[in-house]
This record gives C-alpha cells, structure tokens and sequence, in this order.
C-alpha cells in the first residue's frame, strides 16, 4: 500500500513567555530535537518558535491549507509549551497571552481555541493529520481512544484521519523536563517497543497507547497523556504510519534466520528414500532440530 507522496512537519516550541505564564526551560530545545528527528524520517520540516498569538494562528492556517494541499501527503505537527483549559474548553497558549486569572477575555482573545484548530485540520486535503502537544489542556475536540492498535497495516490504515495526541490531561502539569519528547522520539527511532504488533511500521494509536501507559508509569499518575481522533465520522476511520525505518532508504532484504534455513532444508528431504539426503542434513545441521530423525 503507498501511504505517500509528501511528508510535512510543523514543529513548535515556546520558551519566553512575557505576560505572567511560567517560562519554559525545554520546550525550543524539544522542538528542534523532534525537528531533527522527523527530517531523518524523510519530512520536510517548518521549525518556528516563542510564537506571538497572531504569529501561532497564522502558522497553523499556513501549514494546514498550503502543506495540506496534495491529498497524498501526510501533515505532522508538534507543539511544545503551555496549554489550558478555561470552562471546559481547550487552548494553546502563544508567548504574550496573559494569565486567565488576570484577564479572561484577554486571555480567550490571544490563546487559540482548540475549537478553532478543528477547523485548520480541516482545511487540510491530506490524508492523515497527526497533531502532538506536549502540554495539558481538555481535549474538546477529540474523541479519548482506548481501544487496541490495529492488527496490522491495512487498507484500513489509508482512510482519512485526523489524530491527536496530548502529553497530559486537563488541570495536570507537565514536566519540562523533556520525557516526553525523549521516550517519542525513542519510538520513531525503534528504540521503545511501541510497535504493538511488530510489523516494522508505528501508527498513532500505537503511539498513543505506549506513552500513555509509559508517561502514566513514570510519572505516578501525575501526568497521563491523552489521545485519539476528531471526533468526526470523515476524519476518524484512518491511522498516521511512521516506518521504523527511514522512508529515504530501501530496505535490505534481511538472511533467514538458521532455524529458517534448517526447516526449509528438512522439509525437502524428509520424504526422500535416499541415505545421501539424510546425510547432507546431518552435515549441514549436526546439532539440528531433526538430528535423531535424520539418523533413523
């Protein structure tokens, strides 16, 4: 199955926040590591930071209607820095939104409303849409998966999605420590065994449920990512593929193992009348699987 043709990435990190939020200490730092973690997975990278409310909105709609325009590509967006959830609703918070304690309707005014990021995802033709925010904010407009991965890449695996994954809930704080970006960029690389069902490829919601489980655990139920799909019947049927292996090399058809090699070989012969089969096994394999069957 080709997944496809064009691979983009929007990776976002926000330090410096002026206007009463906490400043970061990791969040550019993790940006520019999954920047360089992507680009050797074969996408073309767009690498912005310490954004301003008017600079987040429009970095969002740009990446979302421009990259998003071929129906073959596949759009993968990190953001790192603080999120929040005001009346149940979700946000992203720019470098100079202030304080919701200080002034809520400032705050709604400069933050970016998860609401409103429903419709980027949206503008976008592609196929699969990935979105990863290493921050806590109610996920308002995703539906939470629990449900196992997939069995296996599939004609399934190429239908539309849109999928999200946070690095924690509402009302929870997030490390900025850098855990996070470490133990996803550890299952890009293979380095985790976050492919459920060792078939070379890691989907989203393998993603998903692996850092869930390994945040969860690390953390002590202090910070439990969430994730799953749009909650929308277009956009929820699909799975975002990264291959183990980079997308740029071909890969190198791999020997068979012995134990192959030994039961292809035993599997030619076992019927046969002649002494002399028997004997090229026992020469090849002398302490093989079928040793005492050979010699009878």
């Amino acid at each position: 199955i080709k997944l496809y043709s064009q691979s983009h990435a929007l990776v976002i990190g926000i330090d410096a926040y002026t206007n009463g939020w906490p400043r970061l200490s990791n969040a550019v730092k993790d940006a520019k590591l999954v920047a360089a973690a992507l680009e050797k997975k074969g996408f073309n990278v767009t690498i912005k930071t310490n954004l301003k409310s008017a600079e987040l909105k429009q970095a969002f709609e740009k990446f979302f209607i421009f990259k998003g325009e071929s129906e073959e590509a596949r759009l993968f967006v990190w953001f790192a820095g603080h999120g929040s959830t005001i009346d149940g609703e979700g946000y992203l918070v720019p470098a100079d939104a202030p304080r919701p304690d200080k002034s809520k309707a400032q705050f709604k005014y400069s933050a970016l409303n998860m609401r409103n990021f429903d419709t980027f995802v949206r503008e976008a033709n592609a196929k699969h849409v990935y979105n990863v925010f290493d921050s806590c904010f109610a996920g308002t407009i995703f539906n939470t998966q629990r449900s196992l991965p997939p069995a296996a890449i599939t004609h399934a695996t190429t239908q539309p999605v849109r999928q999200f994954l946070t690095s924690g809930d509402a009302d929870q704080e997030v490390s900025d420590d850098g855990t996070f970006r470490k133990l996803f960029i550890r299952t890009l690389e293979g380095e985790e065994r976050a492919d459920a069902n060792s078939d070379g490829s890691v989907t989203g919601s393998e993603i998903g449920m692996f850092l869930t489980n390994r945040m969860t655990n690390i953390s002590h139920i202090r910070q439990t990512p969430r994730y799953g799909k749009l909650g929308h019947e277009d956009y929820d049927r699909g799975d975002f593929v990264f291959k183990l292996a980079s997308l740029a090399k071909t890969p190198v058809a791999s020997r068979p193992s012995v134990m192959t090699t030994e039961l292809l070989f035993w599997q030619s012969i076992k019927d046969s009348k002649n002494a002399a089969d028997f004997k090229d096994y026992l020469a090849q394999f002398p302490n093989g699987t079928f040793v005492t069957l050979a010699k009878r």
